[in-house]
């Protein structure tokens, strides 16, 4: 009986040891990487989403810096005053950062405040293009493009649209207004881009043939929709809000603090 409890305490024992080596991710000398200290080095997100590959190049760095920092305690390199020192700043760099991460972690915006802020910066929040201002003259027949040209030049664009355009605003020399990238063809839109004021040319079309001139043009704004900036307007706001956290966390800091400045 009595050699069947030794059995089960050695079992115990080893199970134990076992689970505790098991524990451990890397190990340089003395010094070991316990998996909830591998851990403690990212937050909840960010392990979620780590893959093997990236934990085994931090477990690398780890054994790296491990290295470096034993053969510093051996040359005693770590004992000297400014070491020392910047030891003791890191170590409140890291305390201060655990704070703020932990007050701004609470920091939420709503949908009405995302929306009242698109209402007092709509101005702010606005896409342009361009539009020509346009003349021209339209054919069904390519035939007919030679006539129109040579009409052009002995006349003019307006004498020549009365006479040849196939389309009402022909009797009015052709004077269409102004037209923007996205109510006109691919093909009359590229050739308006490429030409010079008052210059033309023709294009085809899947409707027919045209000439183009332009001789004004002029650049619309108009306001993005909310759901067009809402993404945009959550980061400004958020970004807002953690600064106002963290500015009233130094002040209620600072006041129930005493504080020195000798320099």
């Amino acid at each position: 009986m009595k050699r069947l409890l030794i059995l089960i305490f050695v079992v115990t024992l080893f199970s134990c040891v076992q689970t505790e080596d098991e524990n451990i991710v890397a190990q340089v000398n003395e010094i070991k990487l316990t998996m909830d200290e591998f851990k403690a080095n990212f937050s909840d997100s960010e392990w979620d989403i780590l893959t093997v590959e990236k934990k085994k190049e931090f477990i690398q760095d780890w054994v790296q810096l491990t290295l470096l920092a034993q053969e510093a305690d051996a040359l005693e390199i770590s004992q000297s005053f400014k070491i020392k020192e910047r030891i003791k700043s890191a170590g409140i760099n890291i305390k201060a950062n655990a704070l703020i991460a932990t007050k701004l972690a609470n920091v939420t915006i709503s949908e009405d405040e995302l929306f009242n802020y698109y209402k007092i910066h709509k101005s702010e929040y606005q896409i342009s293009h361009k539009e020509y201002k346009v003349q021209r003259i339209f054919t069904k027949d390519e035939a007919n493009l030679k006539g129109i040209l040579d009409a052009i030049k002995s006349t003019s664009f307006k004498e020549a649209a009365i006479e040849y355009s196939e389309e009402p605003a022909g009797k009015n020399g052709g004077y269409i207004g102004f037209l923007s990238k996205k109510n006109v063809h691919e093909n009359i839109w590229n050739a308006l881009t490429s030409l010079q004021k008052h210059y033309y040319k023709s294009v085809e079309t899947n409707k027919g043939f045209y000439v183009l001139r332009f001789y004004d043009t002029r650049t619309v704004y108009a306001n993005k929709t909310f759901l067009e900036v809402k993404d945009e307007i959550r980061k400004t706001v958020t970004k807002k809000k953690k600064e106002e956290v963290y500015n009233s966390l130094i002040n209620e800091l600072k006041n129930k603090s005493e504080i020195t400045i000798s320099i």
